[in-house]
């Protein structure tokens, strides 16, 4: 492919900065690598035959000026409470696409609140487009359309990978100070951490799950109107023996299910393999979409390129299972 239009890869040098670095060459792209430590960009610009750019996140004017050569900047550098706003806002200042694979509630917030200014600058402002938010994003579109526009919608991610990024911890740190969080009534509403727990019949056995306080539930509500929703994770994952990333024995997946003002229900299953190599896959053709289709605004992953974009990644598929068990929470 070309080299127009162009984009920036914000924190490329990181554990999953590296694997979209990675992909992004494999299928042809040539991204700038960004960062603020200059040794790790240089290293791995020089394995992958691309061009670096150390810039810190201090210095707004320094910042979008780094930016108005490049369409589009998409961020790989978490915790994003820490990374997300300041990069944003260089971006409707510089006039550059700007997403990231964040999952942070907050973060969430902040970003859809620029859909004014992202819509005056005519650019794309867009969080979560990483394996969790854009499965379950997707399939919570999907069977809202099916009941006509859901009221309830419950979903559920599982990660599943040959070795989880550090950066995982350090945001799960950053993020417990905020509480739980569910939206009822159209509201985000305080829950305790840990209430809810309950069991979900995945495809391959029962796994407990947890409401967790994600972005998840901003999207959601972004790319649906539904009035409550309720995001859960998993907290057990099964066992892997998988000997690299990518391998088939590893599985992943998305769950979503809508009940309408009627009281018309309808779910929908996501399977894939190593969530991390998902990650990667779906990020760069996410920046694709956004290249071609240039919209103006703040957008959830389904409500900017619909409910089948989730399949899009090779090795992803639509489960048919028998209907899921929620049991009693505890």
């Amino acid at each position: 492919m070309n080299n127009d239009p162009t984009w920036m890869l914000y924190g490329a040098a990181g554990y999953t900065g590296s694997l979209i670095a990675q992909h992004a060459c494999d299928i042809g792209h040539r991204p700038l690598l960004a960062g603020r430590s200059e040794p790790a960009l240089k290293a791995l610009a020089h394995r992958l035959d691309l061009p670096y750019r150390v810039l810190a996140l201090d210095e707004p004017t320094t910042l979008s000026e780094g930016l108005s050569d490049v369409d589009l900047v998409l961020n790989a550098a978490g915790p994003f409470l820490h990374t997300a706003a300041p990069l944003a806002e260089a971006c409707l200042n510089s006039g550059t696409h700007y997403l990231d694979i964040s999952n942070e509630l907050q973060v969430f917030r902040t970003l859809y609140n620029l859909n004014p200014q992202a819509e005056q600058a005519a650019i794309t402002v867009m969080p979560g487009v990483g394996f969790g938010v854009v499965a379950t994003n997707c399939l919570a579109r999907s069977v809202s359309d099916a009941v006509g526009g859901a009221e309830t919608l419950e979903v559920v991610a599982r990660v599943d990978s040959a070795e989880p990024g550090p950066g995982v911890a350090a945001t799960r740190a950053e993020n417990i100070p905020f509480g739980g969080w569910i939206r009822q009534g159209g509201r985000l509403q305080a829950q305790e951490l840990g209430l809810g727990i309950t069991t979900l019949s995945f495809p391959d056995g029962d796994f407990p799950i947890m409401p967790v306080p994600t972005g998840d539930l901003e999207a959601a509500f972004q790319a649906t109107g539904a009035t409550n929703v309720v995001a859960y994770s998993a907290l057990v994952d099964p066992p892997s023996t998988a000997e690299s990333p990518g391998s088939s024995t590893y599985r992943s997946f998305g769950w979503a299910r809508a009940i309408g003002v009627d009281g018309t229900s309808s779910e929908a299953w996501l399977e894939t393999g190593d969530s991390y190599r998902y990650t990667a896959m779906i990020a760069v053709r996410s920046v694709e979409e956004t290249l071609d289709r240039t919209l103006g605004g703040a957008f959830s992953p389904a409500a900017a390129f619909g409910p089948e974009f989730a399949f899009s990644v090779e090795g992803t598929s639509k489960v048919t299972a028998s209907a899921p068990q929620l049991a009693t929470g505890r």
